[in-house]
């Protein structure tokens, strides 16, 4: 579950392309609301703190926004990475953009390595959670505001996500007000024997109300889609209108390629590399403009992942039902935008495994 840039290969050239263009056949409503220049539009923020707490697999990164500071309650995004994804850089854009869009983001380290069993990570993670949120507090007077909290998985995080999701109060945790599921993955995608039981818990007794987005790769075949379809139809007691799965396909023009498999939802910015044995972690890391060129960061980040985070974000303090996340197909679900020459990119798709 390592993320791999082989797994999107759209070149640094027709990111800045996609950043630039004027969409030809773009829905233009779509393409304002969700595009890239929406994206930077958010980000008032000009640098994000960064407060590291711990060491090895006890690590916690929290990444506070700042110029202008906040004060008082906040609103928090829990994120927790995948297998053996301990250096935030694979996420590094998108807990920038977070950050510099107002957002704590807590990001957990949970393990030393592949040797650590997957049987202890959702309690490794919510030990980590609960000491950033302390240092958010001790640090810097801040705490979370409960009606914006966010949980964020990703592939075996999205196991942790709802472990905690399940039993917020035993882990002494905030309560999320709704989860986001990448690509979600279990313990017997890593591990062998009894390092291989499925963590996942009774997720049939989440409750009714709490607003569900899966996310996957259609090519995600071994891992993340499967998964996801498996969570989807345990998930049928949530009301219908607050559990979504979306699949988001891979797509090709004009000699680019798009590979929506496992490793899709990561997409790397260089100043968050911290690899788990440096000390240097940086204090604060300043805006940029627009975003570091990578061939991790597409269409499948903007219009698809990054997309249903910033709308469940938006949603939070009255749990509103965004178009963009719920509904059954709709135009804003299913917009993947433009590929740099205007042709549209592929549709998402949205599955329904319930009765």
């Amino acid at each position: 579950m390592i993320r791999h840039t082989l797994y999107k290969v759209l070149c640094a050239s027709a990111l800045a392309a996609l950043l630039s263009s004027t969409p030809l056949h773009a829905n233009d409503d779509l393409e304002a609301r969700f595009g890239p220049q929406a994206l930077l539009a958010r980000q008032h923020h000009a640098a994000v703190d960064v407060l590291t707490v711990g060491n090895g697999a006890e690590r916690v990164y929290v990444f506070v926004p700042t110029q202008p500071a906040l004060h008082g309650k906040v609103p928090l995004v829990l994120l927790h990475h995948g297998w053996q994804g301990m250096n935030p850089l694979n996420f590094g854009a998108l807990i920038d953009h977070l950050a510099r869009s107002g957002q704590v983001v807590i990001y957990p380290v949970y393990q030393l390595s592949a040797d650590t069993s997957p049987q202890v990570v959702t309690q490794n993670a919510a030990q980590a959670d609960r000491r950033g949120i302390d240092a958010l507090e001790r640090q810097r007077s801040l705490r979370p505001d409960p009606q914006r909290v966010l949980y964020v998985g990703y592939s075996m995080g999205a196991a942790i996500s709802l472990n905690l999701a399940l039993d917020p109060v035993r882990y002494a945790l905030p309560a999320p007000r709704a989860l986001v599921l990448e690509a979600p993955g279990d313990a017997y995608h890593v591990a062998h024997g009894d390092d291989a039981r499925s963590i996942i818990g009774e997720v049939e007794k989440l409750p009714a109300d709490l607003p569900v987005a899966i996310l996957t790769g259609s090519a995600d075949t071994s891992i993340g889609l499967p998964t996801a379809r498996k969570l989807a139809a345990r998930l049928c007691q949530i009301r219908a209108d607050r559990r979504v799965l979306m699949v988001l396909p891979s797509d090709e023009h004009a000699g680019k390629t798009v590979h929506a498999a496992h490793g899709s939802p990561g997409a790397p910015d260089s100043r968050y590399d911290f690899a788990l044995k440096r000390n240097d972690i940086p204090t604060q890391i300043p805006a940029r403009d627009g975003f570091e060129p990578s061939a991790s960061l597409n269409q499948l980040d903007f219009y698809g992942y990054w997309k249903v985070i910033d709308a469940m974000v938006d949603s939070l303090p009255e749990r509103s039902l965004p178009d963009a996340v719920f509904g059954n197909g709709t135009a804003a679900q299913r917009y993947l935008g433009v590929w740099p020459d205007g042709t549209p990119y592929a549709a998402a798709s949205v599955e329904t495994l319930c009765p």
